[in-house]
């Protein structure tokens, strides 16, 4: 009896644990900035985008991190995320709020996001079908741990252990007047050894890890949608 006792207390102190790292949407007052939002979706068929090269880039960035179901999901948030905005944000609700960094957080003084659909309020703004496409991946790839950014040595030396790929490693100390390039260069040499390597984005400061035999398959599906990524 006391062992069932135990084992419910244990149970409802999980349960709450787990229910309170939900967002309470009845204590947010959702508010866009927009007046409307656009009604037509990104062109993904006349620009050549499809759902395939989801699936690929997927597998190739997630490599044994994730499992085949698990790859499955994240292409078709991607798909979903570019090709219809407005659906994503329907579907997606929490994700897609989750995803997007300091959302109804107040910073100084800057008001909160209360955007109640973030994926599609960016795609009206934008309205150019790969600048949102390219927000839209790094939103989502940020969120999963497959991408960072930072400009500063001693920034991507912590920046670097947020990759999910690559945090279990060692990697070199910054220098003191080093930037994100040198330092990811640097630290490649490394990653070489376990056949990975850091793509950057070029004259940016985000990037990614993938396989370094699979590089320049990376690079050219990345260039599918005009995003020019390098070897730093």
């Amino acid at each position: 009896m006391v062992k069932k006792v135990a084992f419910l207390i244990f149970f409802m102190l999980c349960g709450i644990g787990a229910f309170s790292q939900q967002k309470d949407y009845t204590e947010i007052k959702f508010k866009s900035k927009l007046r409307h939002y656009t009604k037509v979706k990104p062109k993904t068929r006349e620009f050549g985008i499809d759902k395939a090269l989801f699936d690929e880039l997927a597998d190739k960035l997630t490599m044994d991190a994730f499992n085949d179901k698990e790859k499955a999901v994240l292409a078709n948030k991607l798909w979903l995320a570019v090709s219809d905005p407005q659906k994503f944000d329907f579907v997606y609700k929490d994700y897609s709020l989750n995803t997007i960094k300091n959302w109804g957080v107040k910073i100084k003084f800057e008001d909160p996001n209360f955007e109640p659909n973030p994926y599609l309020a960016k795609w009206t703004v934008t309205g150019d079908e790969f600048l949102y496409f390219q927000w839209a991946i790094t939103q989502i790839l940020t969120y999963e741990g497959l991408m960072a950014y930072s400009e500063k040595a001693k920034v991507a030396q912590k920046a670097i252990h947020d990759l999910i790929l690559i945090k279990h490693l060692n990697f070199y100390a910054p220098r003191t007047d080093e930037y994100a390039y040198d330092y990811l260069h640097r630290n490649n040499s490394l990653l070489a050894k376990k056949n990975l390597v850091i793509l950057i984005y070029n004259y940016h400061f985000d990037y990614l890890v993938c396989r370094l035999d699979e590089k320049d398959r990376v690079i050219e599906l990345l260039g599918n949608l005009k995003w020019e990524f390098v070897v730093p």
